[in-house]
């Protein structure tokens, strides 16, 4: 193998790093530094002609292909047989067609990258709450972005796909260009091909209503119930999630929230300041100790959350909540007050986020009204399984309420991606996985198997 993949190094314009190169570790790094990344090989593709050559050579050797953009969600990725690690950071190409509303942008590129160059032009993408996620895995994961319940999910932005599929081949797709493989893609990922390039609508937009309020995490009752009241006359146009937040005792954090903990609610309003403000007023009228609310670029959106903009190590899970009434938000707070989880949020969904077209891909919708994710961070291998148990308290304590299904992009570990389609779609994935990759050449974060497995 190694010979193979030393003579991978003379077909591309980037590079490939083996184990024992003096960088490995870091090449084969996560953007979760708690996931244990191991890959046969590393490889930096520059273009899409190199990405053509990599499927080539692992077509012919009996390797499988994994991908890291920006690398997050990269904890369900199967290491058990022989894999190259494609690492897209050389690919950060974008072009902005203003007058179209359309980007089309490299395998590579990152969240803040795509907010900043469609800002130029007075334009948004739906974008997610994380700096430098990379923009195709979110999108085609399905893509949760501050404007969810008015414009939908950001899956359904996505106008064509370049990819190369197992046979070597660099494809074009769109609804009228092989339209079931387009339709795959979109919401199932990496399962079918090597995505080199995403051609995305966007939306004119040059201001948003967004921030967050804070409370001493005494009041999480309060403010819980009172957002969840609140969220029942809000209309599409606003989206919100409500949070426990426990800030660790960094320099990085602000002094005057570290080492402190929180209750939060971060709202995104489309529309006019001053109708933003009528309608944050009953939850502002509880007096939170801090307020950033107001007008802001949609560039600076992935500010709101204050994710961090940096790998760490963590333990987390997502689910779709069927339902988050007082009695939900009382078993969760009674897990969350006393562990050490730092993050648990539940996002209203709803609106656009639920609504199905025959247009849409095979994650175009979200059926459930929430979805909540929580993690803990995972310093060492004790701190990993004292925040498994953790989460696996905090899953089995909202059992009453949770829907069966999962959120690809907040599915954090290994499981049967049943979960996260509905049975139809699922079923019309593994045909077309069978057409396009039978011998399962691409590892997806959530793997996919061909109908004839």
């Amino acid at each position: 193998m190694t010979v193979r993949l030393e003579e991978l190094s003379g077909r591309l314009s980037g590079s490939v790093t083996l184990a024992g190169d003096p960088d490995w570790d870091v090449a084969r790094r996560a953007w979760n530094l708690a996931v244990e990344q191991r890959p046969a090989a590393v490889v930096y593709p520059e273009s899409a002609a190199d990405i053509a050559a990599i499927v080539d050579l692992a077509r012919e050797g009996g390797l499988g292909i994994a991908f890291n953009g920006g690398g997050h969600n990269a904890g369900p990725i199967d290491w058990a047989d022989d894999v190259l690690l494609v690492k897209t950071e050389r690919m950060r190409g974008i072009a902005i067609a203003a007058e179209a509303r359309r980007a089309r942008i490299e395998a590579g590129v990152l969240a803040d990258q795509l907010a900043a160059a469609a800002g130029e032009h007075g334009l948004a993408y739906l974008a997610g709450t994380s700096p430098d996620a990379g923009v195709i895995g979110y999108a085609l994961g399905g893509g949760l972005s501050w404007m969810v319940r008015l414009h939908g999910l950001a899956v359904n932005t996505i106008a064509a796909v370049e990819l190369v599929t197992a046979d070597g081949e660099i494809r074009r797709v769109d609804e009228r260009s092989e339209p079931d493989l387009f339709w795959a893609v979109r919401g199932g990922g990496g399962n079918f091909g090597a995505v080199t390039a995403l051609e995305l609508e966007l939306i004119p937009l040059t201001e948003i209503y967004a921030g967050c309020l804070f409370w001493p995490i005494e009041r999480s009752r309060e403010v819980f119930v009172a957002w969840r009241d609140w969220i029942e006359g809000v209309p599409e146009a606003c989206e919100s999630l409500v949070r426990i937040f426990k800030l660790p005792d960094i320099p990085d954090v602000p002094d005057h929230l570290r080492a402190r903990s929180f209750a939060l609610v971060e709202v995104a309003y489309v529309g006019a300041e001053a109708d933003g403000a009528s309608l944050v007023a009953p939850l502002r009228a509880r007096g939170p100790e801090f307020d950033t609310i107001a007008s802001i670029p949609p560039s600076a959106l992935s500010t709101v959350n204050m994710d961090p903009p940096y790998p760490v190590p963590y333990h987390g899970e997502g689910i779709h909540l069927a339902d988050f009434p007082v009695e939900a938000i009382d078993a969760a707070l009674g897990v969350m007050l006393d562990s050490p989880l730092m993050h648990f949020e539940v996002r209203h969904l709803g609106g656009a986020a639920s609504r199905r077209s025959p247009r849409h891909g095979a994650l175009g919708c979200v059926p459930w009204p929430f979805t909540m994710m929580a993690f803990g961070l995972a310093l060492d291998g004790e701190m990993k399984r004292v925040m498994e148990v953790e989460i696996a308290l905090l899953l089995e304590t909202l059992r009453p309420w949770d829907s069966g299904f999962r959120y690809l992009n907040f599915a954090e570990s290994e499981m049967d991606a049943r979960l996260i389609f509905p049975p139809e779609s699922y079923e019309r994935l593994r045909q077309v996985k069978a057409t396009y990759d039978p011998s399962d050449v691409f590892r997806a974060n959530h793997r996919i198997p061909p109908a004839s497995a």
